[in-house]
């Protein structure tokens, strides 16, 4: 089947599974970095939200010999997964003393989303830019927001200083910080190694040469921003006691390496665009460049 011929089946055959009134439909959804993912949407008689299920790794699968019926069976299962929240009730946005203490930020890369910041409130930030949203359910697999527009300031009559006031106020009590050493959270995937390779593995994570940190949130998701937080990088390098580079794995996370263990620090960049390239999904870039914290001037920069 060509790619168009997979959706409509795929519509055909969900239809049949649900209820009279129904909405099972797929449209185009922009995402950050100006990338268009199709999103399959079922809206069930009386939901007015739905998982959005992209669509396009599910045809990659099929390609590589996935037959249609599992794939189906996966996307049901997905569905059934996240669907958990059903209604929301949006009125409620539009008053924005209900939503002021819901209001949180999240970093995204300036230059892959120019024409996205010409409609919506942000602050360039390095080569960065910080842009807000209003986080309604936060969760395991329950996680809903609304990304605040430049019609949304004119309508509530606000700043965008007093809405970054308030994201910057807001994100680390709604999303509180966390670090992790790598090591520490690759040890539970390696139970799937036989036990004598268990110990060797562990082995050369604890002896790693280049000790690594994964800095994120709790939710683990748009977690980047938490380098904005208030004295995030300062706790890092005191616990460490040392300064920092900061490589920016994805939207959701930062790697913190101690600057006295990085080895050569120009091969850095190198790193980043090749992980960007080969690891990180297009849409959850951030940026290509490396971060150096100096602890001694609390000052973080672009090396």
């Amino acid at each position: 089947m060509t790619y168009e011929q997979f959706k409509q089946q795929l519509v055909a055959s969900l239809e049949e599974l649900f209820p009279a009134g129904t909405s099972v439909s797929i449209r185009p959804f922009s995402h950050n970095n100006h990338i268009l993912l199709d999103g399959l949407t079922i809206l069930e008689p009386g939901s007015n939200v739905s998982p959005a299920i992209y669509l396009n790794h599910y045809y990659e699968s099929y390609q590589n010999g996935t037959s249609f019926s599992v794939l189906k069976a996966r996307i049901l299962h997905y569905y059934h997964e996240h669907c958990n929240v059903r209604t929301v009730d949006t009125s409620f946005f539009t008053c924005f003393e209900n939503i002021r203490s819901r209001i949180a930020c999240k970093l995204i890369n300036y230059e892959k989303n120019r024409e996205l910041l010409k409609e919506i409130p942000h602050f360039p930030w390095m080569d960065l830019a910080v842009v807000f949203y209003c986080l309604i359910q936060e969760g395991p697999g329950k996680h809903a927001s609304i990304p605040i527009f430049n019609e949304h300031l004119a309508y509530w009559n606000i700043s965008g200083d007093t809405l970054f006031s308030l994201a910057r106020q807001n994100t680390p009590l709604l999303l509180p910080f966390r670090w992790d050493s790598l090591a520490d959270l690759i040890f539970p995937s390696l139970d799937v190694l036989p036990e004598e390779e268990q110990q060797s593995a562990r082995e050369t994570l604890s002896s790693e040469i280049v000790p690594m940190y994964v800095l994120t949130n709790r939710l683990r998701l748009n977690g980047a921003c938490c380098i904005l937080y208030q004295d995030t990088l300062k706790q890092v390098s005191g616990q460490l006691n040392d300064s920092l580079y900061i490589l920016p794995s994805s939207v959701h996370e930062v790697i913190a390496i101690p600057a006295s263990r990085a080895g050569n620090p120009g091969e850095l960049p190198r790193i980043v665009r090749e992980i960007n390239l080969a690891e990180v999904s297009p849409e959850e870039i951030l940026s290509d460049c490396v971060y150096f914290y100096d602890r001694n001037s609390c000052q973080l920069s672009i090396c």
